[in-house]
C-alpha cells in the first residue's frame, strides 16, 4: 500500500507538468487528425485552385467593364454626332 505522504505528491505530478499536460497534448493531436484539421487549415490559409480561379475572373472583369466603358464613351459620341439624341447634342454644346 502507498502511504498517505504520497498522495499529494502522486498527484502534483500527475495533475502538475509531467503527465497531465502530455494527455492532452496527445488527445489534442488525436482529435486533429481524425477530424482532419491540419488540412482542413491548410485549404483556408494557402492559395489554391479556387483563389486563382477568384482572381482571374477579378481581371476578366475589370477588363470587361474598361471594354464597357469605351464603347458607352464611343456610342454617345456617335449619337451626338448622328443627331439621334437631343439631349445629348445640348449638353454637348
Amino acid at each position: 500500500m502507498i502511504p498517505a505522504s504520497f498522495a499529494p505528491m502522486l498527484l502534483r505530478m500527475i495533475l502538475g507538468k509531467k503527465i497531465f499536460p502530455a494527455l492532452i497534448e496527445k488527445i489534442a493531436d488525436k482529435l486533429a487528425k481524425m477530424y482532419k484539421l491540419p488540412q482542413s487549415l491548410d485549404y483556408m490559409e494557402l492559395p489554391n485552385s479556387a483563389d486563382r480561379l477568384g482572381e482571374k475572373n477579378e481581371e476578366h472583369i475589370e477588363l470587361l467593364a474598361n471594354n464597357m466603358s469605351d464603347i458607352e464613351s464611343r456610342l454617345k459620341k456617335l449619337e451626338i454626332l448622328n443627331g439621334k439624341d437631343k439631349k445629348l447634342k445640348k449638353n454637348a454644346k
